[in-house]
């Protein structure tokens, strides 16, 4: 696994919501620059909607810059990085395994 193996797609959503779509692996080698660009965004006033559906592997790094981003970005009361649920079936397994889909998919989550 290597950073070439990892891009960033960022587009405009509408309504302020920014639609960052990570691509291939994230993991251990590129989770701070995917943390970073997530920061960037929130502190720039920017909701984020993460959108894995491209993300063909995740590690512990990745899930644990996922909930980071998830509980930091909860600011104000609302949700400011939403991660879409349209996953792929190794991505879903590992979050599933780890037991972090309570933690990025609360009950109540409406989306942005």
């Amino acid at each position: 696994m290597s950073a070439a193996m990892f891009s960033l797609l960022e587009s405009p959503a509408g309504d302020g919501v920014v639609e960052l779509r990570p691509i291939g692996e994230l993991d251990l080698a590129v989770a701070d620059q995917f943390s970073r660009r997530l920061a960037e965004l929130v502190g720039g006033g920017a909701r984020v909607r993460l959108d894995l559906s491209q993300l063909q592997f995740i590690d512990s790094a990745g899930i644990h810059a996922l909930i980071r981003a998830v509980m930091d970005g909860g600011g104000d009361g609302g949700h400011l990085v939403v991660v879409d649920r349209n996953l792929t079936r190794s991505v879903r397994k590992v979050i599933e395994l780890v037991g972090a889909a309570p933690t990025l998919w609360s009950a109540g989550d409406g989306g942005l």
